[in-house]
């Protein structure tokens, strides 16, 4: 789902990922010192059911499962199971290998191993590519293939996918549909080529499917589609402890009573989650590093997008360096909650509330966010043209060069339900740092009525600032800035506080 926004390129994390690709162990990027999910959510370990039915690596798991009755449970023993897409029937359970200390051995991949390439002048080629999937999705300047779902890795590294031949070039390649035909100028001997062939590895036609402890990367999944979960997923899946890594489109998409549970989501080329429907919930992720495809933020691309929900809870994640916004509700989410996350530099907006309604925003830590500051937006907490928002409790910290603080927005904008509105919003008891001489905190409109109606509705109180200077004019209302003073005048945060004591935060996932 898109907005109406424009988007900005803003600025690349591609290094990022490729220095943590390298650092960390291939088959164990888990998450580490989190608490464990509520009312018995969360498996506890690691240990396979004694009577599951053991699938090896080269085998069918289609074949397995099609003769096998519904509530089977399969073990995917250690090892590369490639090209393979699974239709579940309701109650199948999927557990990879591990080893004593839950390492994860077994890899879904969607991709196809290359070893025989011809030459062509200055080029590598890999003829009898015949794979062609769905083509969507809009894109950054500079990525203008990013809707091309297929993708060329080297050693898991995915290469620039460019729209000509003459734009290839170290780390860049170019599929010749028409020709069936790969080019690329990097030297293949000594490294392992692959390229994304199968759409994705989890169909999901029946529902309360469980996916526990296994790889999935490297599928050709369109934008929107989840390598986990496709386009339009079941009911009541069970998603925990996998890696979803270097997938084109989404790594992980669920629908309603759905629980995606200490998952390790990154590298992927659009989005890391995707969710829908109703008491879904989002607990003890790490997603990272997604968009490596280059989508258009302001489209859909970032850590985790949520539209259409009911009860959505997204608590005790990791969400970081994401080339989009971090977390985002956007279009006619109820009653969601946003709590005890850990949020930071991410491109876009840390938590973004857009277009919907109800929602709590609490006890997160929020920072560092934002690259694109135009207005209000870049905010690490944006309330987006949204009423009855309540945000307290949480430590945001805005970057010196970028970013804004808690902002609510009010903008014209409409759906099936009618016109949108940023009214009822309650900011309270949260702790904001400014480590610069600009960013904001505040009320922003920008067409009539809302000019008037924005800073009757809304209120900031109790809040808790660190300036650098305390004259800097940091607050944003009625669509001019002032200090805090000049905000306590216009009747907002009368029982606020500021002090001159900005000192930054150590990002990282276990700061909480």
């Amino acid at each position: 789902m898109g907005n109406e926004r424009e988007g900005n390129t803003g600025r690349h994390h591609l290094l990022i990922g490729l220095i943590l690709l390298a650092v960390l162990p291939a088959a164990d990027r888990c998450v580490q010192g989190r608490p464990s999910p509520p009312d018995g959510e969360g498996a506890g370990g690691c240990e396979t059911p004694p009577d599951a039915v053991v699938v090896r690596a080269g085998e069918s798991i289609q074949a397995a499962v099609d003769s096998h009755p519904e509530g089977t449970s399969f073990l995917l023993k250690a090892g590369v199971h490639r090209l393979q897409q699974i239709s579940p029937k309701a109650g199948d359970a999927f557990y990879g290998e591990r080893d004593a200390e839950c390492a994860r051995w077994t890899i879904l991949t969607g991709a196809r191993l290359l070893t025989q390439f011809e030459r062509s002048e200055d080029f590598y080629v890999a003829p009898g590519q015949t794979q062609e999937g769905q083509a969507t999705g809009t894109c950054e300047e500079g990525a203008r293939r990013c809707y091309r779902p297929e993708d060329l890795y080297f050693d898991d590294v995915p290469l620039q996918h460019v729209a000509s031949l003459g734009e290839v070039g170290p780390g860049r390649w170019y599929f010749d549909y028409q020709e069936d035909k790969v080019y690329f100028a990097d030297d293949p001997e000594g490294h392992g080529v692959e390229i994304s062939v199968t759409r994705s590895a989890f169909v999901p036609e029946a529902p309360s499917v469980k996916i526990h402890g296994l790889i999935v990367e490297k599928y050709a999944t369109p934008a929107q589609v989840g390598a986990i979960g496709d386009r339009l997923p079941n009911v009541a899946w069970h998603i925990e402890d996998n890696e979803v890594r270097l997938n084109h489109g989404t790594g992980i998409r669920v629908y309603t009573d759905s629980r995606v549970l200490n998952n390790v989501v990154h590298r992927n080329g659009q989005l890391g989650i995707d969710a829908a429907g109703a008491d879904v919930l989002i607990q003890d992720n790490e997603i990272f590093d997604n968009n490596f495809a280059g989508f258009l933020s302001a489209w859909e691309a970032g850590g985790a997008k949520f539209s259409f929900t009911t009860r959505l809870t997204v608590r005790d994640n990791c969400v970081h360096d994401n080339r989009g916004s971090g977390l985002w509700t956007d279009i006619d989410n109820v009653h969601s909650l946003y709590e005890g996350n850990v949020v930071f530099r991410n491109r876009d907006q840390g938590i973004f509330h857009e277009i919907s309604h109800d929602a709590v925003i609490r006890d997160n830590w929020v920072g560092q966010n934002g690259e694109d500051t135009r207005w209000l937006y870049g905010a690490n907490i944006l309330v987006a043209t949204s009423n009855d928002v309540e945000v307290y409790g949480n430590r945001v910290e805005v970057a010196a060069d970028y970013g804004n603080a808690i902002a609510v927005i009010w903008q014209d904008r409409s759906g099936e339900g009618g016109d949108y509105e940023a009214t009822g919003n309650d900011v309270h008891d949260n702790e904001i740092t400014f480590l610069g001489l600009r960013g904001l905190a505040g009320v922003g409109a920008d067409f009539d009525p809302a000019w008037t109606l924005a800073f009757e509705s809304n209120v900031f109180d109790h809040n808790t600032y660190h300036l650098r200077d305390l004259r800097q004019a940091h607050f944003a209302w009625d669509n001019t800035e002032g200090p805090l003073s000049w905000f306590q005048a216009r009747g907002q945060e009368a029982l606020g506080q500021v002090d001159a004591d900005a000192v930054p935060l150590e990002w990282r996932c276990d700061m909480r």
